[in-house]
């Protein structure tokens, strides 16, 4: 994704989201993978990210990026940028800095409460309840994802929820 907005950084900011205009994941990665890499990228600082309004009311990541200037350093120097961007077997996204490996029971743990995090947020989507109960459920979900027991629990998966599921 990075190199790719290298190539097309002449062009301006680039959509990225569920709108028609938006590009499309590469073949074999989820649009929700594809999202989540987004933003990654944008919270370590190799991208700028310019959020759009969500019509749909569901929370969806929606907006435009450009590779910034710490992105096209990566890429030209070919030094070791902050995070790596790793697709599963599971297609589940995940980033680690390379000064802090990440153990393989720690992953797992963020990965079960990442996914019941989506489970949650899944079911507020689909509940039959008014738009206000779900906006109302949404910004506590935020609160919780912006606390200090989530950063420690969930790590950056923390910050990729809010970016995906729950951008305002």
């Amino acid at each position: 994704m990075l190199q790719f907005l290298y190539r097309h950084r002449d062009e301006g900011a680039i959509a990225f989201g569920h709108s028609k205009k938006a590009i499309r994941p590469p073949e074999g990665i989820s649009r929700r993978d594809w999202l989540g890499a987004v933003a990654q990228l944008a919270e370590y600082g190799l991208i700028d990210w310019k959020p759009t309004e969500d019509r749909s009311g569901r929370g969806l990541l929606e907006g435009f990026a450009s590779i910034s200037e710490s992105g096209i350093k990566v890429i030209e120097t070919g030094c070791e940028p902050p995070i790596r961007i790793i697709f599963d077997r599971d297609r589940r996204t995940t980033a680690t800095k390379p000064s802090q490996p990440v153990t393989a029971a720690r992953a797992a743990e963020q990965a079960g409460v990442t996914e019941a995090m989506e489970k949650v947020i899944a079911a507020i989507e689909q509940a039959r309840v008014s738009e206000q109960e779900k906006n109302e459920a949404r910004s506590l979900l935020r609160r919780l994802l912006t606390g200090r027991a989530a950063a420690k629990v969930l790590g950056a998966a923390a910050r990729s929820l809010r970016a995906k599921y729950l951008a305002e």
